[in-house]
C-alpha cells in the first residue's frame, strides 16, 4: 500500500508541475514583447493563475501522499 501511496503522488506531484508550467512552455515567442502581448496580458494571466493553482493542488496533494506512504 505505501508503495502505490507514494508511486500515486509522485505521479501527481509530476501532473501538477507540468499543469503549472504549460502556460509557459505554449507561449509562442514571437509573441512575447509585442503589443499584442501587452495587450492581451490580464486575459491570459487570469487563464493561467487557475491553471497553476490547480497544478499547485495536485502538487500539494502528491506531496502529502508520499509522505503517508513513507509512514505506513
Amino acid at each position: 500500500m505505501s508503495k502505490i501511496l507514494s508511486a500515486l503522488g509522485i505521479v501527481l506531484v509530476v501532473a501538477g508541475t507540468i499543469f503549472s508550467l504549460w502556460s509557459i512552455l505554449g507561449t509562442k515567442s514571437e509573441y512575447v514583447g509585442t503589443a499584442y502581448w501587452y495587450d492581451h496580458q490580464p486575459e491570459s494571466f487570469k487563464k493561467d493563475k487557475t491553471k497553476v493553482i490547480i497544478g499547485i493542488i495536485f502538487i500539494i496533494i502528491g506531496s502529502i501522499f508520499q509522505i503517508i506512504g513513507l509512514f505506513i
